[in-house]
């Protein structure tokens, strides 16, 4: 049996598919290193031949990755797939069907949200993944179809979700194509050691896949992995790619302690993301001189009222002090914040943008409001008619597909590319960026520029 496990391409642009992560190239104008295939991959392999093509990472068009997968032939194929990228997702799967008679097996929160509709469609599904993949998708190669997690015409699994993470194997990082860090041009990865989300943030698909009870590798796993990106394959900078990799307090100073007891603290770095009220500067200070160098987190909006009528369950109070504590201790920030929300308008932008540039932010992220199958968005956004057209390629966190009766979808595209001219034209932000920048890349400095520019006005 030969398994592939495909990253497919996407028409004239890079694009990351992973959880919460589903969208075009972001403010450092490149896409990020899809870890949830690579955890796949390294499950299958340790029972099946198996071959992974990331279309995204390669930079494969759409004939170079199927003349790929013709060369492998593969048994059964599993393919990455997001709401925006669905409906030519599901055409390659076609492809693949029509000249390898692989059988096609397709993951993702879209997959998990709309699979009843998806599987009756489309001939070319032969397998749909509900929730977290990889022990679903070892069913279907074992032949055990009738399982938790697994639905097809005949089947209706239910969502699964990994309950011991320390029992999968590492991730194939290193069947991954090069990721390069845009500022420093170094290699890097997306890590995740935790999975599950409690908070009830009304625009998130990530209770759909993983549900609201959090789960952890333990520091004694992440350790030996960290060993294994340093020393074996040469990577010396990653990110924690967990929704909330703070949480649990105790657990991240413990393994900060063993990065320090290894001694990685001096060969390496990392990045984290997670939320302003579940980070403190004692902690902070605990995780800096563990190597952690930038968190980034997810502060939505610099209206109160926006952020508690998107259950969000924070304060700006609490945004300000959590950024106070990264600075404090030399961690560079990174704010995601979301513009078009229920309850936003002018006013709630202007302020939104203002509050970015008042904390003094290192880099900001300014998404759109976007009504992704499974989240209680779509749901609201269905039910008050504020979604304007159902075009699944247009339904990512770059386009408006909401229009609200105060507040139309021109407003919030408006308000979107005010918020990057007005937070990245700044000599502080320039500064930051200009700082992290390694000497190599510095010559390519006008180009990110250009291309920064071109990318904004879209």
């Amino acid at each position: 049996m030969k398994v592939l496990i495909l990253n497919p391409p996407v028409l004239n642009t890079k694009f990351s598919r992973d959880g919460r992560c589903q969208s075009e190239a972001n403010t450092w104008l490149d896409t990020f290193p899809p870890t949830t295939l690579a955890s796949i991959a390294g499950l299958v392999r340790e029972k099946y031949d198996t071959h992974l093509i990331d279309s995204i990472g390669s930079n494969l068009s759409l004939d170079q990755c199927i003349q790929q997968v013709q060369d492998y032939t593969p048994t059964f194929t599993v393919i990455n797939t997001s709401t925006p990228t669905i409906n030519m997702d599901l055409e390659t799967a076609k492809i693949i069907k029509e000249t390898t008679d692989s059988e096609i097996i397709m993951y993702g929160e879209h997959i998990t949200a709309r699979y009843h509709s998806l599987i009756s469609q489309f001939p070319q599904l032969d397998y749909a993944i509900l929730g977290e993949p990889e022990t679903p998708i070892m069913n279907i190669l074992d032949d055990k179809v009738e399982s938790k997690g697994i639905a097809t015409k005949k089947w209706d699994g239910d969502i699964s979700q990994e309950k011991n993470l320390d029992d999968l194997p590492f991730p194939a990082y290193d069947l991954l194509p090069d990721y390069y860090f845009p500022l420093t041009g170094e290699k890097w990865m997306f890590v995740r050691s935790g999975r599950g989300c409690p908070y009830n943030c009304i625009y998130c698909v990530m209770p759909l896949i993983s549900g609201r009870n959090p789960r952890y590798h333990s520091p004694e796993y992440m350790i030996k992995q960290f060993k294994w990106l340093n020393n074996d394959l040469d990577i010396h900078l990653w990110m924690l790619w967990d929704e909330l990799a703070t949480l649990d307090k105790d657990r991240m100073e413990r393994m900060c302690d063993m990065i320090v007891e290894e001694g990685l603290n001096k060969k390496c770095r990392w990045f984290c993301t997670t939320r302003v009220d579940k980070f403190s500067y004692d902690l902070a200070k605990v995780m800096k001189n563990a190597g952690c160098k930038m968190i980034s987190f997810g502060l939505e909006s610099g209206d109160q009222n926006v952020l508690d009528l998107n259950n969000k369950g924070i304060t700006i109070e609490q945004s300000k002090k959590a950024i106070e504590a990264a600075k404090k201790n030399n961690i560079r920030t990174i704010g995601h914040f979301i513009l078009g929300l229920p309850g936003s308008n002018d006013e709630s932008e202007k302020r939104t943008i203002e509050f970015a540039k008042d904390l003094k932010l290192d880099f900001a992220q300014f998404y759109v409001a976007t009504p992704f199958p499974g989240s209680q968005f779509y749901k609201l956004a269905h039910e008050n008619n504020w979604i304007i057209q159902d075009n699944w390629n247009d339904t990512e966190q770059g386009s408006a597909v909401v229009s609200y009766p105060n507040f139309p979808a021109e407003r919030i595209l408006y308000w979107r590319h005010t918020a990057y001219k007005d937070f990245y034209f700044r000599p502080h932000t320039i500064k930051s960026g200009l700082s992290m920048m390694s000497w190599q890349q510095l010559p390519k400095l006008p180009f990110y520029v250009l291309s920064f520019l071109d990318w904004m006005r879209k």
